[in-house]
């Protein structure tokens, strides 16, 4: 008996005789073998062909022509497209300017990579309106770099302190007793409204909080925002939320 008959008897063999039905299928990639128990449950086995594969594949790899190393492709790529990098953005212009909010929550390392993006999504050929909504505290940093801010409240100071006395999944019991979480609580909720306000009102979420009343009364139409599309970092939670409710593009990083 071969190896592979062996193996297929072994497989049958341990899907049991207690069956009210049996399946079997057969793939260039796989062969599966699968049986429905007389107490309702149903057993599955899979025997991959993902070894023949590969020795195919070192065995083809032997008789192809070597290609270029790594770096001399990538050098003459990195050539080619700085010379035609003004016809790559070129295939950019005309399309509709739009509103792009980026949430996002964390330190001042989290927002200065999303700036960088912000002020690369304002120029040409692009042109679009982008707002970047995180905490108070990085105003000043936002706006100095040209890019128009929206405030979603809570201290990146204490969120961070926080995770400092709480590095695993459950608080620790001396922030329990100190009300630690229900502090966060609220404040995480603070931050989910104003990702939600970042994307739908005018101004900068500081001071005064307009009605609806009054946005839609507003006399300069030009500083009435409501996004197109939404970039995010994951802890800033409300992002996808917040797309499905207005129904547009959600694209998440880690930077």
């Amino acid at each position: 008996m071969s190896d592979s008959d062996e193996a297929r008897a072994s497989d049958e063999h341990d899907l049991g005789d207690d069956a009210l039905a049996r399946v079997k299928t057969k793939h260039k990639h796989f062969t599966a073998f699968a049986r429905l128990r007389k107490d309702g449950r149903v057993n599955v086995k899979f025997r991959d062909h993902a070894f023949k594969i590969s020795k195919y594949l070192e065995k083809t790899a032997r008789h192809t022509k070597p290609k270029a190393p790594l770096g001399e492709t990538f050098t003459s790529y990195n050539k080619k497209f700085d010379s035609n990098h003004q016809d790559v953005l070129g295939k950019f212009t005309g399309i509709p300017r739009i509103n792009i909010a980026i949430h996002i929550v964390g330190s001042r390392g989290d927002v200065q990579p999303f700036i960088a993006i912000a002020k690369e999504l304002q120029k040409e050929p692009y042109n679009h309106r982008v707002r970047i909504c995180t905490h108070p505290v990085f105003k000043g940093f936002v706006e100095e770099n040209g890019v128009e801010f929206f405030s979603i409240g809570g201290d990146p100071a204490e969120l961070m302190a926080y995770m400092v006395r709480n590095p695993g999944l459950m608080p620790g019991l001396e922030s329990l007793k100190s009300g630690d979480v229900g502090k966060r609580r609220k404040d995480i909720a603070n931050i989910l409204e104003g990702c939600w306000r970042g994307c739908i009102e005018p101004g900068n979420g500081m001071g005064h909080r307009k009605t609806a009343a009054e946005i839609i009364h507003e006399p300069d139409t030009d500083k009435l925002f409501i996004a197109d599309a939404i970039i995010a970092n994951p802890p800033s939670y409300a992002h996808i939320h917040c797309a499905e409710r207005l129904g547009i593009p959600l694209h998440m990083m880690f930077t």
